[in-house]
């Protein structure tokens, strides 16, 4: 799927499941939908940091995609060291390894929810600045970040070139981030849910490209027909391409999902 229909998969997900939880009597707080819908929208990009040319690979130039490099030979490396006899995965890398994992999702989720139960809430901010800023790459357009970030430049310093629009484009995301971090700064607290939210994201995602031909090694470490890397995904007839038509219905239908989510938590608080 395109980085904007995992994005939203994300952001989907937690308000819907924030939705039942006010359903069955257990309403979040505003600060756990809105921070939670947040954090679940932006880690929904991370997995892809396993592939040089994706969203979250490209936030940063070239030091983004210098760390995904490093995590696609990692992840390549874990894949032959872990799964020798098979010949599943050879030529793709380390795209849609152990980052697209169900496993993988549950420990990056226990040690953000971890480290937020331990620390101050400063860590859960940064976990939520972090988030909000991957989440700017994907849901505004390079021009658009590149206008708010004129607001801290002089001038129109975006007019100065590719490079100075770039950088003009990478202020405006950490604006972002940053005014919604000061903005439920004084409503953190004990954050360890954030692993939740953590967790959902990545889980979104590759459940998102499970609906794709390609597929997702979701079950590793266990065995299917032998592999520890065997792709699963929904029956093939059900599969798409990516950026293909039946993904735009599918992004419509979330987005609908998303509404009536959000209209919902409105008539229950």
């Amino acid at each position: 799927m395109l980085g904007k229909s995992h994005a939203l998969s994300g952001g989907v997900g937690w308000l819907a499941g924030s939705a039942l939880a006010a359903v069955a009597g257990h309403a979040p707080p505003a600060v756990a939908v809105v921070a939670g819908a947040a954090v679940s929208t932006g880690m929904a990009l991370l997995p892809d940091l396993d592939h040089p040319e994706s969203t979250v690979a490209r936030t940063l130039g070239p030091l983004t995609r210098i760390l995904a490099g490093a995590v696609s030979i990692g992840a390549a490396s874990l894949r032959s060291a872990s799964c020798r006899h098979c010949l599943t995965g050879r030529g793709r890398g380390g795209h849609r390894g152990i980052t697209h994992t169900a496993l993988g999702a549950v420990v990056l989720g226990l040690a953000v929810g971890v480290l937020c139960a331990l620390t101050v809430p400063s860590v859960g901010l940064w976990v939520v600045g972090l988030s909000v800023w991957l989440a700017a790459h994907a849901a505004l357009s390079s021009r658009t970040r590149a206008r708010i970030g004129d607001m801290l430049l002089p001038g129109r310093f975006r007019r100065l070139g590719k490079g100075a629009h770039r950088f003009a484009a990478a202020v405006g995301a950490v604006l972002v981030a940053a005014v919604f971090v000061a903005a439920i700064q004084d409503k953190a607290g004990s954050w360890w849910w954030l692993g939740l939210a953590v967790f959902w994201g990545c889980l979104a995602h590759s459940l998102g490209d499970a609906l794709t031909f390609s597929a997702v090694p979701l079950l590793w470490p266990a065995r299917i027909r032998g592999c520890r890397w065997t792709p699963v995904g929904t029956p093939r007839w059900m599969r798409f391409r990516t950026g293909s038509p039946a993904e735009t219905v599918v992004v419509w239908l979330m987005a609908a999902a998303g509404v009536g989510s959000v209209l919902l938590l409105g008539a229950v608080w």
